[in-house]
C-alpha cells in the first residue's frame, strides 16, 4: 500500500509554523516523516504539493452536544427532549457529518440522553456515518432544584423522561450513576455545578456538594473515565479543581487563586464565549413592551427585572473576557467548544467561536493551540498519538486553504478544507479533484 506524501506546504505542527520546505509522510494510520529531507516518491504514493496551503493536526471541539439541532418545532420542558430518540439519532449523524467537514476529527461530548454519544460513536466505527472520534459523554447530572432539573421545570406534567438531565443528591446515588453510564460505555461524566452563563446571572452558590463532586471524580478515575462540569462560579470552579475535575465549563467568575487552582490540578477549560455574545445579541432584539419572559426555567420576570439580569449577564461577561489574558498568561489549558446546535449558533460555526477570542486579545495561532494540541490534552491524548504533527503521531490531518495562524475565518467555509485524514483514512478531499 502506497503512502500520502505532502509536499511544499506550511506545516502547523500544533505548537509553531516549521521552517519552510518540510515535507510530512504518512505510512497507514501513523506520520513517519516530517523534515525538511526529500521525498522519493513511488507510483503507489499519493502526492499532494501544498504551494499555498496549510498542514496541520485535525482539530477538537472539546464542548460537544450531539443532539443538539433542528427540532422541527416541537415544544420541550426539558433540554434534548423536543424530539423522539431516533430523530435526535440522525440529527447527532448529521452534527457528526458536519464537523468533519470543518476539520474536526475529534470530539468529547457534553451531555445527551438516551445513549446519543455512544451510538454515534459505534456507528461511525461501523461506517453507517462519517464522524469524528467521539469522546461519548453520559447524561448531565444534576442535583433537585437544578433551574434545568427535569422534576422542577413543569413538574406538574409527571414526564418521566427526563431528556439528557438525571437527577442525582448525595454520594450513594452519584457513585451509581457514574458506574453505571461508564458501565455503559461513557468515557466522561457531566455535572452542573450551578446556573449561569450566557443567559442567566451567576449565583454565590453551587447546586452539588463538594463531597458528591469528590465522589463523582474518584469514581470516574477509578474507571479510566473522565468528568466535566458546567461550573461558572467562584466557590464552584475552586470546589472541581481540588476534586480533580478534568473539564471545567466556562469558568466565567474565575478569580486569580481559581487561576491558581486550575493550573495546578492541570484541568482544561471551555470558555465558550459564543454563547454569551450571541444570547445578548438576541436579547437587544426583544420588544420588552411585550413581557413578561422566561428566564430559563419556566418562571416568569418583570419588564424591570428582565432589564436587570441582562445587565448582569453583560457586566459578568465583561468580568469573563477580563480574566482572559490571566488565563492565557498562567498557562491554562483553553480549548474550543460551544453550545452549538441552536438557531443562532449552528454546528459548524466554529469560526465564529475562534473570531470571538481574537477579538478579545488571543492570536490566531494561539487559537488553533486551542483547537488542536490543548484538546489533545483534554482528551489525555496529546503526548502520545494526537494534536500534532510529528513523527510516530496519528495521522490525523488535515489541509487547509490559506493559514488559519494568521486568520482563523478560513473555517468560516467548509471548501477551504481540502483534505481531512482521520487515523490515516481520507475523510473528505478535495485536493484530488483541484
Amino acid at each position: 500500500m502506497g503512502r500520502t506524501v505532502f509536499l511544499n506546504g506550511r506545516v502547523f505542527d500544533g505548537t509553531e509554523v516549521l521552517a519552510s520546505g518540510t515535507n510530512v509522510v504518512v505510512e497507514g494510520d501513523r506520520i513517519t516523516q516530517v523534515s525538511a529531507a526529500p521525498v522519493e516518491t513511488g507510483a503507489e504514493d499519493v502526492v499532494h504539493d501544498l504551494a499555498g496551503k496549510t498542514l496541520m493536526p485535525g482539530m477538537v471541539q472539546c464542548h460537544f452536544h450531539t443532539g443538539f439541532g433542528p427540532d422541527a418545532g416541537n415544544p420541550s420542558p426539558y433540554l434534548g427532549q423536543g424530539m423522539p430518540a431516533a430523530y435526535l439519532g440522525m440529527v447527532a449523524a448529521k452534527n457528526a457529518q458536519i464537523a468533519i467537514q470543518f476539520g474536526v476529527t475529534s470530539i468529547i461530548g457534553s451531555s445527551n440522553g438516551d445513549g446519543l454519544d455512544l451510538c454515534l460513536k459505534e456507528a461511525i466505527l461501523l461506517g453507517l456515518t462519517q464522524g469524528p472520534r467521539v469522546v461519548p459523554c453520559t447524561h448531565e447530572f444534576m442535583a433537585s432544584g437544578d433551574s434545568a432539573d427535569g422534576d422542577t421545570r413543569s413538574w406538574y406534567m409527571g414526564i418521566e423522561h427526563k431528556g439528557l438531565t438525571r437527577r442525582v443528591d448525595g454520594v450513594d446515588e452519584m457513585r451509581q450513576a457514574v458506574r453505571e453510564e461508564v458501565g455503559r460505555g461513557c468515557q466522561i461524566v457531566k455535572l452542573a455545578i450551578s446556573d449561569g452563563h450566557g443567559s442567566q446571572v451567576i449565583p454565590d452558590w453551587n447546586y452539588m456538594s463538594e463531597d458528591e463532586v469528590v465522589c463523582a471524580v474518584e469514581t470516574a478515575h477509578g474507571r479510566k473515565a473522565m468528568v466535566r462540569a458546567h461550573c461558572p462560579t467562584t466557590s464552584g470552579i475552586l470546589m472541581c479543581a481540588r476534586a480533580g475535575v478534568d473539564i471545567i465549563d466556562h469558568a466565567d467568575l474565575i478569580d486569580e487563586e481559581g487561576i491558581d487552582a486550575v493550573v495546578a490540578a492541570g484541568a482544561s477549560v471551555t470558555p465558550s464565549y459564543l454563547w454569551s455574545e450571541r444570547y445578548m445579541a438576541f436579547a437587544e432584539s426583544w420588544d420588552y413592551a411585550n413581557g413578561p419572559f422566561p428566564i430559563g426555567n419556566g418562571f416568569p420576570e418583570t419588564h424591570e427585572a428582565t432589564l436587570a439580569r441582562l445587565a448582569g449577564v453583560k457586566e459578568q461577561f465583561e468580568y469573563s473576557v477580563s480574566m482572559l489574558p490571566k488565563m492565557r498568561a498562567a498557562g491554562i489549558n483553553l480549548c474550543l467548544g460551544d453550545d452549538y446546535g441552536f438557531a443562532m449558533m449552528p454546528h459548524g460555526d466554529y469560526a465564529s467561536e475562534m473570531e470571538a477570542y481574537v477579538k478579545y486579545g488571543t492570536p490566531p495561532i494561539e487559537v488553533m493551540q486551542w483547537g488542536t494540541r490543548n484538546g489533545a490534552r483534554a482528551m489525555g491524548r496529546h503526548g502520545t498519538d494526537l494534536g500534532e504533527v510529528a513523527e510516530g503521531k496519528l495521522a490525523d490531518l488535515i489541509v487547509v486553504e490559506g493559514d488559519p495562524t494568521e486568520d482563523v475565518l478560513v473555517f468560516r467555509d467548509p471548501s477551504n478544507v481540502m483534505l481531512v485524514l482521520k487515523d490515516g483514512q481520507v475523510e473528505k478531499d478535495l485536493l484530488s479533484a483541484a
